[in-house]
């Protein structure tokens, strides 16, 4: 649902407001305080509000049940999915609870309609996505391989910093650390193309502007640890920009960024809102499109199921409680998704032969093994 064009977002005033304090800090991950904030902000437009203390300034819990209800028929009428409007609502109940608000949750959600999905989106496809890769800039190449070979959430590429990432030099790949020091924290792996022609590309061209950027071979990390991975665009020409001016790019930016490329690229059309239609849903979403991918490409290499819901942050209590399989065993899983997940055919083939090779050698080396089991036997 599009913000009313008189109330925009940034216009909003969270400075000194003890309810949106209260609200906000009782949220420990990161990623779900943007989460929660973000949806704090499209009810306060819908609302035509600028200030959080006003969202407590309707008289009694009644009002704000039906303002509540009022706000989910207009997300229904714009055509978001139910699970969408739930996750929209949810943090405003958090927002009434931790004001000592008391809602009935049950009448309100009773609104939320019928549980079915929208529409049917897809995966990208390999094709789609060499065609994405073609003539993208250096930072797009990365952000579409870090999607195509992680299967991360969108939202956990921002906050990414070069900390999160460490190289692991016997097989040329990356560990990354999505949402670290949160409880929603997990790991997974890039593939070597994704490590070498997206993110050592790219780095190694913000150093050749003037960033200050190196990589540590003692650590096989890059450093600073603390300066973003994905970085707003800049003037290469503007020596103070290109070096100094280092600022990370924003969610909303990441988005409109992907969304330009893919439809420059013939992937995505650009189509306008109307009246009757607010939000125009697409075959293929965004960014889900590639975890989707990323996910299809698991199940086709047969890796272990719970691996498998951990490297695509699936994970459950349960799963940890009763599985928790060693760094070097969510490694050996992903490798065999790797060949599979690569997007240029060049180093899929060459992939290919380097495995062969690697079969012919073990065959090899069982061939000299047994040839001195039999040489023992018979001279025994």
């Amino acid at each position: 649902m599009t913000a009313p064009s008189h109330v925009q977002f940034s216009s909003i005033n969270f400075a000194k407001s003890t309810p949106y304090d209260i609200f906000v800090n009782a949220i420990r991950s990161p990623a779900t305080k943007v989460a929660y904030v973000g949806s704090l902000k499209r009810y306060m437009n819908h609302l035509k509000l600028t200030e959080v203390d006003q969202l407590l300034n309707f008289g009694n819990s009644k009002i704000i049940e039906a303002q509540l209800i009022d706000y989910i028929m207009s997300l229904r009428q714009a055509g978001i999915a139910y699970s969408t409007i739930k996750h929209l609502v949810a943090p405003l109940f958090t927002f009434y609870t931790r004001n000592d608000v008391i809602l009935n949750r049950k009448k309100v959600f009773d609104y939320l309609g019928e549980i079915r999905r929208a529409i049917k989106d897809g995966a990208y496809t390999l094709e789609q996505i060499q065609t994405a890769l073609q003539n993208a800039d250096q930072r797009m190449k990365m952000i579409i391989l870090l999607l195509a070979s992680t299967g991360a959430r969108v939202g956990a590429l921002p906050g990414l910093t070069l900390g999160n990432l460490q190289k692991l030099p016997d097989y040329g790949l990356y560990k990354i650390i999505f949402y670290e020091g949160s409880n929603s924290e997990y790991y997974t792996f890039t593939t070597r193309e994704c490590a070498q022609a997206g993110i050592d590309n790219y780095l190694l061209y913000r150093k050749r502007c003037g960033e200050k950027l190196a990589f540590d071979p003692n650590l096989n990390r890059w450093t600073p640890g603390d300066a973003p991975l994905i970085r707003l665009s800049f003037d290469m020409n503007d020596p103070f920009q290109a070096s100094r001016q280092v600022i990370p790019i924003r969610l909303q930016g990441l988005r409109q960024a992907l969304t330009s490329h893919l439809i420059k690229c013939g992937l995505r059309q650009q189509e306008h809102p109307t009246e009757r239609a607010k939000r125009i849903r697409k075959p293929i979403s965004l960014s889900k499109g590639f975890r989707k991918f990323v996910i299809g490409i698991f199940i086709q290499a047969n890796l272990n199921h719970e691996i498998r819901e951990l490297l695509s942050d699936h994970a459950t209590q349960l799963d940890q409680s009763y599985f928790r399989p060693t760094e070097k065993q969510v490694l050996e899983e992903y490798l065999k998704a790797e060949p599979y997940l690569t997007i240029s055919n060049e180093l899929r083939l060459q992939e290919q032969v380097d495995q062969v090779r690697v079969n012919k050698n073990e065959m090899e080396e069982f061939r000299q093994e047994l040839a001195k089991l039999k040489e023992l036997l018979f001279k025994g």
